[in-house]
């Protein structure tokens, strides 16, 4: 069996509407991306920002991706011909890693990274780096989540006479796993957070800190390429195990997080069970979610 790439569940065409355009042109604005010659984007993935951030950038400008995964990175090559080769901009896309970016000091007006440190076993090596490759008086930009938050959000009404003890079963749960993974040095899914603290230690000045005004809602009708696309995923993730997460691999960060089987066990049951309850609800049309997230843009610039 070919072996998944990393985040291969979440680079669907549904990433493509991650963002608002109208708040992506703000972000471009406070980030003073039209007079930005050079744009890195590390743990670029198939290219998205880069391509988003480049309709900004001025004529002649330079836009370089990194990515470890070489399929990725040959999609992102791809793309970049077939779809913005009639750009006044140019792509440029290697293999490399995050701990030790291809490039040389001092290349980067702006260089960002999305959904990468919460991933990555020491985010303040990878910042360094992106400060290495950035010049003095550029920015750094981390775009980064709280994924614990939306499990204290709700879908429907009916949700809200909860049961406490059940919901701080699945809390419980939650926090073990996060915790457990990041013990096993997988990174730490809701870093978004504490970015700004990990750029100050860094020595990064003037951070700025927003949040994204995008809900990921799936509302009847699904009557839009946006919600049809996020259905779908939601479908092929309903297909899998459970919901793209690992019996296996879940399991070992809940008992690295200091839980015990039988506990990981009752609630793997649970799961599976709202499982075949949602992909019934998705196939009616009648799933409704307002799709609230917590993603941060945490910019800084390096001394000068």
């Amino acid at each position: 069996m070919e072996e998944k790439k990393h985040s291969e569940e979440h680079l669907g065409p549904a990433r493509e509407y991650w963002w608002n355009e109208d708040y992506l042109e703000l972000l471009a604005e406070r980030l003073y991306i039209r007079y930005t010659q050079t744009l890195v984007d590390i743990g670029c993935g198939k290219g998205m920002m880069g391509f988003k951030f480049s309709k900004y950038m001025p004529a002649g400008g330079k836009v370089y991706g990194v990515d470890y995964e070489p399929g990725y990175i040959a999609e992102a090559r791809q793309r970049a011909h077939s779809e913005f080769g009639h750009n006044a901009i140019d792509y440029e896309f290697k293999v490399g890693n995050a701990t030790d970016i291809p490039l040389p000091d001092n290349t980067a007006d702006v260089t960002l990274c999305q959904t990468l440190l919460i991933h990555v076993k020491n985010p303040q090596r990878v910042i360094q780096e992106m400060m290495r490759v950035t010049k003095p008086g550029g920015w750094v930009v981390a775009l980064e989540p709280n994924n614990l938050v939306p499990n204290l959000m709700f879908d429907r009404y009916g949700e809200t006479d909860y049961n406490v003890e059940a919901m701080l079963e699945v809390l419980e749960v939650k926090l073990r796993i996060e915790k457990g993974k990041k013990q096993l040095g997988e990174g730490f899914n809701s870093l978004g957070d504490v970015v700004p603290d990990l750029f100050l230690k860094a020595g990064l000045q003037d951070v700025k800190v927003w949040i994204s005004d995008k809900a990921l809602s799936i509302i009847p009708p699904y009557d839009t390429q946006e919600k049809m696309l996020r259905v779908e995923q939601m479908l092929q993730w309903v297909e899998s195990e459970a919901m793209g997460y690992d019996y296996k691999d879940n399991l070992n960060y809940f008992m690295a997080g200091g839980g015990d089987k039988e506990k990981f066990d009752a609630y793997w049951q649970k799961l599976l069970y709202n499982k075949i309850m949602l992909k019934e609800k998705l196939q009616r049309e009648e799933y409704v979610s307002a799709g609230g997230s917590l993603v941060y843009i945490v910019a800084a610039q390096k001394p000068r």
